[in-house]
């Protein structure tokens, strides 16, 4: 019995530091991630034949449309857009200023159908595709963009892809770990990322 009791506390202690030593691996490849992530750029190194904005944010949008404005591109692509919104509707909801609004109805198609990353590079592709589109400015949340960087070249190999990151004004990099709210959104955020990495 004694014997049985010391396998049994032997066991205990193995998957008690099997679990401690991928804990710190997951902890630190999270810090990693965070560290990492790429930075908002202050302005378009080259231009692009279009513009695909992820929706998730009034602040890429804000983005998207600076792009087109700036002659960045001369085509938009909102992507993964609720049901039954249009133009004037977004254009209302988000507040957007005269200039805006003329970009927006002008040179900006909305996607409707895609309802993850997955979808939203299927639909990027097909919209590229339609329009003999070469090259393709993404523009999604900082924190996003890995995971939708690893989507969208699987998605479209044959398209040159320029990345546009956004940083949220709520996302403190500096001390996300001191915020319960953004260490749960990154740590899902990794685990998505690390879901769609592997899948290569």
């Amino acid at each position: 019995m004694a014997e049985n009791t010391n396998n049994r506390v032997q066991q205990v202690k193995s998957v008690v530091i099997g679990c401690a030593v991928l804990a710190a691996i997951f902890i630190s490849g999270l810090q990693y991630f965070v560290l990492n992530l790429p930075r908002q750029m202050a302005s378009p190194a080259h231009k692009s034949d279009g513009i695909v904005v992820i929706t998730g944010g009034q602040q890429r949008l804000d983005a998207g449309l600076t792009l087109l404005a700036n002659g960045a591109a001369s085509k938009l692509l909102i992507s993964g857009v609720g049901a039954g919104l249009n133009k004037v509707i977004l254009a209302k909801d988000l507040r957007l200023d005269q200039t805006q609004r003329d970009l927006l109805m002008c040179c900006a198609e909305l996607e409707f159908a895609a309802r993850d990353t997955r979808g939203n590079a299927r639909a990027a592709r097909h919209w590229a595709d339609t329009n003999l589109l070469a090259s393709l400015y993404l523009v999604t949340a900082n924190y996003h963009m890995p995971r939708a960087k690893v989507a969208f070249e699987r998605e479209m190999p044959h398209i040159n892809l320029q990345y546009w990151p956004v940083s949220p004004d709520d996302l403190q990099i500096d001390s996300w770990w001191k915020n319960p709210r953004l260490v749960r959104l990154l740590a899902r955020e990794y685990v998505k990322f690390l879901a769609e990495f592997i899948r290569l």
